[in-house]
């Protein structure tokens, strides 16, 4: 076993405890005279860690020009032009949107993400899938994609700006159907050239048409059960038509290249500030799409309540809450310098440099008296050493830090 590769400090503990034998081996070979003092031992200086930098992201490039200008037909958000059935008892009618996007894969050419949701909950998409056009014999076909790994939970939004995400390699990925393209100008048709294999809600086999251009999106999709029956999408006769459309999110960049989408705001007139008392429903994920936390996994689910400062949450965090208000909903993106740093935070399970994404939600937001804030030292995270984590100081239902000495309440 190579315990320096364990422990890259290793190597100059291991000097250090050398240099000091050696020297005592030489004191005794080689008296000093008498009254003389011994030159003070000095601890050799640990070398310093490298700086790590981030590198510099490859650019999104495309295999060839017809390609391009094919897929870029796609590419936008688009809202579906006839209110479609939500699936509920009271057969709700809701808006659908669809939202695509070129992103960076390291082996998949021409990648698109496309995400699907009801305009009125756009950070809870239903569906995330990837389309790709490609070259086939002497046409083009389009490719679609499911998901074969948890990275899904990294790339929510990831159509409002996709040089903040991960890249997509081939091994997340799972093909689904094929779709033979016809090109005349910038009108684009395709179907499947047969049906394809399927086992989503009881069908066994399924089809596809699609037809996009400028400002129009329609597509087709059915599902046939053993006996040839339409047992999931539109009737024989029917398409589902999308129209392009602004969704209503914003985004910024705040402090720190901290990237902030913007779903929804509530009615409050008060927003976020240093110093606020604030409870949020919250979920965070790694950009391999892993969950490291989330306050909806309590039992019962638990939002969490805290004072908006850096000794209480990481830098990211409080500037993705900065202007918030009651009701408001974001997803943000925190870069590892403005998250856990280096070290990384081994008690949530997140690796040194690891950028963050969070969801959340603003329950609720107060501005408390400052007597009531004057020590706000709940340290998340220890300048110093950041290793040395200390459990956040719970906050109890009057937004008011619960003393340490207070006994467990006892169940009813």
């Amino acid at each position: 076993m190579n315990t320096n590769s364990q422990n890259p400090r290793l190597p100059w503990l291991l000097a250090a405890a050398a240099s000091a034998s050696m020297g005592l081996t030489s004191l005794a070979d080689d008296p000093k005279p008498a009254g003389q003092p011994a030159a003070p031992e000095v601890a050799p200086k640990p070398p310093e860690e490298p700086e790590v930098k981030r590198a510099p992201l490859a650019p999104i490039t495309w295999s060839e020009s017809e390609i391009e200008r094919i897929s870029k037909l796609l590419i936008g958000s688009w809202k579906s032009t006839v209110t479609v059935a939500a699936g509920t008892k009271d057969e709700e009618k809701v808006d659908i949107s669809l939202s695509i996007a070129r992103v960076r894969s390291v082996d998949v050419p021409d990648l698109l993400y496309a995400e699907s949701a009801r305009v009125d909950s756009l950070q809870a998409p239903y569906r995330q899938a990837f389309y790709q056009i490609y070259r086939f014999k002497d046409g083009y076909r389009l490719r679609t994609y499911e998901l074969a790994s948890q990275l899904g939970g990294a790339m929510v939004g990831w159509w409002t700006n996709p040089d903040l995400f991960p890249p997509v390699s081939r091994r997340d990925l799972i093909a689904t159907i094929d779709i033979d393209l016809k090109i005349d100008g910038d009108s684009v048709t395709g179907k499947t050239p047969y049906p394809f294999p399927t086992g989503r809600g009881g069908a066994v086999e399924m089809t596809s048409e699609v037809e996009f251009g400028t400002n129009k999106f329609i597509t087709a999709d059915r599902g046939f059960d053993e006996k040839g029956n339409i047992v999931w999408g539109v009737q024989a006769t029917d398409k589902q038509s999308f129209a392009r459309f602004e969704p209503p999110v914003k985004t910024w960049t705040a402090d720190g290249n901290v990237f902030v989408i913007e779903y929804r705001r509530g009615n409050d007139q008060l927003v976020c500030q240093n110093s606020d008392a604030i409870t949020v429903h919250y979920l965070g994920f790694l950009n391999n799409g892993f969950r490291f936390d989330s306050s909806l996994d309590r039992t019962p689910p638990n939002p969490l309540s805290f004072y908006v400062n850096t000794q209480q949450v990481i830098p990211g965090f409080v500037q993705a809450l900065l202007g918030a208000n009651t009701g408001t909903v974001r997803r943000v993106y925190i870069p590892w310098e403005q998250a856990y740093g280096k070290y990384g935070n081994i008690r949530n399970r997140i690796p040194p440099y690891s950028d963050l994404y969070f969801d959340f939600e603003v329950m609720r937001l107060r501005r408390p008296d400052p007597a009531e804030i004057k020590d706000k030292s709940f340290p998340v995270t220890i300048k110093d050493n950041p290793r040395a984590q200390e459990i956040l100081q719970p906050i109890g239902p009057d937004g008011k830090p619960i003393p340490k000495d207070t006994p467990p309440a006892q169940p009813k």
